[in-house]
């Protein structure tokens, strides 16, 4: 009983509601009084639709070149997007397995019709980085599979010119 106890009361401090049972088989309520709050903040904004911004210039093949290096730079790096702990691109060191490999990206999976039957484009890729929430099929809405991606843009953990950069970095895959 003296372990339960001590686990219910750690875990009502670290903020969630604990339901247990005391020794007489009565229910005993846990709750941190800022857990609503705590939870709260860690839910992130509903599903946004994003254009590619003007000066983002992911159809001319020099500003792809030009902006690539950035983005595998911000693709690498674990502190800013961390997009190497789930995919392997040319040059990643310690890449995960958890999405796909990117290596080809702009020949093979770019080329590749999309779950729901749709052809990517530069607006789905801008987007699929931004947040890809937008782009789940409804019949896959509730599958952990397909709710595996950051979301960047929407959360701030990436501003539009980071987002832009990791894209160039995707079509600069050949």
């Amino acid at each position: 009983m003296k372990v339960k106890g001590l686990l219910s009361s750690l875990l009502a401090v670290s903020g969630f509601v604990i339901f247990t049972t005391d020794s007489y088989g009565g229910s005993i309520q846990f709750e941190h009084p800022d857990a609503k709050q705590i939870m709260l903040k860690d839910i992130p904004p509903g599903p946004r639709l994003y254009a590619v911004p003007e000066n983002c210039k992911l159809n001319d093949p020099k500003f792809v070149a030009k902006k690539a290096p950035e983005g595998k730079k911000i693709f690498n790096d674990k502190k800013t997007a961390n997009c190497v702990a789930c995919h392997c691109a040319p040059g990643s060191v310690g890449c995960g397995n958890i999405g796909p490999d990117l290596d080809h990206y702009r020949t093979t999976l770019m080329k590749a019709e999309y779950i729901d039957g749709s052809k990517k484009s530069i607006d789905w890729l801008y987007q699929r980085i931004a947040d890809y929430r937008v782009q789940i099929p409804s019949e896959f809405k509730d599958h952990p599979f397909f709710n595996t991606m950051t979301v960047n843009l929407t959360t701030g953990k990436l501003n539009y010119d980071q987002v832009c950069a990791l894209a160039a970095f995707l079509l600069s895959l050949e």
